[in-house]
C-alpha cells in the first residue's frame, strides 16, 4: 500500500495531536515526580522536626525535674549565706552568741580578704567560683572541749559554710592546776568562711 500525498496531509493533525498528549503526558509524570520527591522530602523534614521538639519537650522535663530536686537545697544555701555576697556581719554576730552560748570570755577576730579557695578540685566547673575569708580567732578556754563547744554552737548559728582550718592552744604562762570560771589555756585558730558566686566573673 502506497501513501500519497493527500493520505500524508490527512495524518499531520493526529501526528501533532499525539506528540502534544505525548510531551504533556511526559511533562505531567516529571511534575508529579518532582511533587512527590518534595512531599518526601518535606514529610522527612516533619518526621525529624517532631523527633527534635519530642526530645526537648522530654529534656526539659527532666531538667525541671532536676530543678524541682534541688531547689530545696539550694534556697537553703541561699538563706544561710553560702550562695551570693559575703555576710560577714552576720559571721561577726553569730560569733558573738556562739561566744555567750559556750560560756567563753570573749573572742577577739581578724578577717582577710576574699580570695579564691585553693581546695576545689581543677576540673570542678564551679571551682573558679568559690571563695573563702580567713577568720582568725583568739580566745582563752578552760579547757580543750571549749574548743568544741564553741565550733557547735557557731554552726548552729547557721551563718554561713565555714571550715576550720586549724588550731592551737597554749597554757600562755600559766602555773599550778587550772581555776574555776578564769581562762586556763589561750587558743588561736584559723577559719575559712566559704561563699559561691552563682553567676561567676565570666557571666
Amino acid at each position: 500500500m502506497q501513501l500519497t500525498s493527500k493520505d500524508i496531509s490527512a495524518m499531520k493533525m493526529p501526528v501533532l495531536a499525539l506528540a502534544i498528549a505525548l510531551a504533556a503526558s511526559f511533562a505531567m509524570v516529571a511534575f508529579s515526580s518532582n511533587q512527590r520527591s518534595q512531599s518526601e522530602n518535606q514529610y522527612r523534614d516533619q518526621v525529624t522536626a517532631l523527633q527534635e521538639a519530642r526530645t526537648r519537650y522530654q529534656r526539659s522535663g527532666e531538667e525541671r525535674e532536676t530543678v524541682m530536686h534541688y531547689v530545696q537545697a539550694y534556697r537553703q544555701l541561699e538563706k544561710i549565706g553560702f550562695v551570693g555576697a559575703e555576710q560577714r556581719l552576720n559571721w561577726v554576730e553569730s560569733l558573738r552568741a556562739a561566744n555567750a552560748q559556750a560560756g567563753l570570755f570573749g573572742v577577739d577576730y581578724q578577717l582577710s580578704a576574699q580570695e579564691p579557695f585553693p581546695y576545689v578540685a581543677k576540673d570542678n566547673p564551679v571551682g573558679d567560683r568559690v571563695k573563702h575569708s580567713r577568720m582568725r580567732l583568739a580566745f582563752g578556754v578552760l579547757h580543750e572541749g571549749d574548743l568544741t563547744r564553741l565550733f557547735r554552737a557557731l554552726s548552729a548559728q547557721q551563718p554561713g559554710l565555714f571550715a576550720l582550718n586549724s588550731c592551737s592552744l597554749d597554757r600562755a604562762g600559766r602555773l599550778g592546776p587550772p581555776l574555776p570560771r578564769q581562762a586556763n589555756l589561750s587558743a588561736e585558730c584559723e577559719l575559712s568562711w566559704l561563699t559561691i558566686d552563682p553567676k561567676g566573673e565570666k557571666s
